[in-house]
């Protein structure tokens, strides 16, 4: 930062896309200790949540106050390892589950960017299929998988830019700026291509890992498959097909014990965490990058003056 400690009125570096990769992972490998720390209060979170579930009547109810308590446990973790990767060790809250107005804030901006992202999605879904129509992969050509390929393309590469050019309010928040998705816009102009590229690069295997060990936790523990949970589609006629017989000498599927769903949320859990923090990690230190942040008393990047526009390349009043 300048030494008017005042928020820049763009990106004051621009982000180097391999590096920020490798220096997310790498900052995730080599502090596992401090990432069982920052994740001990959301695990504990999940833990005592997936028992008290049990003991509710089943239902959407169930599903509802899980989906809360996933919110709760991803704000937590997500404010803390955010705290870690840009004021050190001493950024850990005291207490592993308390709760604060940054708190409030980190998971509003979730909440909101969630939103955001959602309503992008609708214009690049039609853009996909209409692209796909004109390239011949529409479904009434034959080819309903790569028409939704590229569809899913789209959305995704938009779903990340949105992210890269307002996850900077993620990092702010956590180390208590008044911080605005304003700023973040600013601070990321011209670094849209370099923030999407990156998130895409680190989570593409991300995702593929997480999708073959939720595979292999799914079948060791649950005796499932991806193939089982996937909703049945229905045939030209509208009718459900036939079930499949089972094998000659198959025994029937035994249900999944309680203790073996326990251990395949709490895994599912400690994957979802190391997954956050790579991206997280990614989003601090493009938040340095790009906006010049140094630790110091009294906060460095104020809100935004009344009136002050995202076009506004004009430096901030004092």
């Amino acid at each position: 930062m300048s030494t008017q400690n005042q928020p820049p009125p763009q990106a004051v570096a621009n982000l180097p896309i391999m590096e920020t990769v490798l220096a997310a992972f790498a900052s995730v490998a080599g502090q596992l200790g401090l990432l069982a720390k920052a994740a001990k209060g959301a695990f504990v979170l999940l833990l005592g949540a997936s028992l008290l579930s049990l003991a509710l009547p089943g239902g959407g109810n169930v599903g509802f106050f899980m989906i809360l308590i996933s919110l709760a446990a991803t704000t937590i973790f997500g404010l803390n390892w955010c705290r870690v990767m840009l004021l050190g060790p001493q950024g850990l809250p005291r207490r592993s589950l308390s709760w604060g107005q940054p708190h409030w804030r980190f998971l509003g901006f979730g909440l909101l960017l969630f939103l955001i992202t959602m309503l992008a999605s609708i214009p690049l879904s039609i853009v996909g299929s209409v692209l796909a129509s004109i390239f011949g992969m529409a479904p009434s050509a034959g080819d309903l998988g790569a028409a939704l390929g590229l569809t899913f393309t789209l959305v995704l590469i938009g779903m990340l830019y949105v992210l890269g050019r307002l996850g900077f309010v993620f990092p702010a928040v956590a180390v208590e700026e008044n911080y605005s998705l304003g700023l973040a816009w600013r601070h990321t102009a011209g670094q849209g291509f370099r923030l999407t590229a990156a998130l895409f690069i680190a989570g593409l295997p991300l995702v593929v890992a997480q999708l073959l060990l939720t595979d292999l936790l799914l079948q060791g523990l649950l005796g499932l498959s991806f193939s089982d949970m996937m909703p049945t589609m229905p045939l030209p006629d509208g009718s459900l097909p036939p079930a499949a017989p089972p094998a000659a000498g198959t025994p029937p599927a035994e249900p999944a014990s309680l203790f073996a769903v326990i251990v395949f949320n709490l895994i599912s859990a400690v994957i979802n965490f190391l997954c956050f923090a790579v991206i997280f990690s990614l989003l601090c230190i493009a938040f340095r990058t790009c906006t010049g942040w140094v630790p110091a008393g009294g906060g460095n990047l104020p809100a935004e003056a009344p009136g002050d526009s995202d076009a506004d390349d004009e430096e901030p009043r004092h």
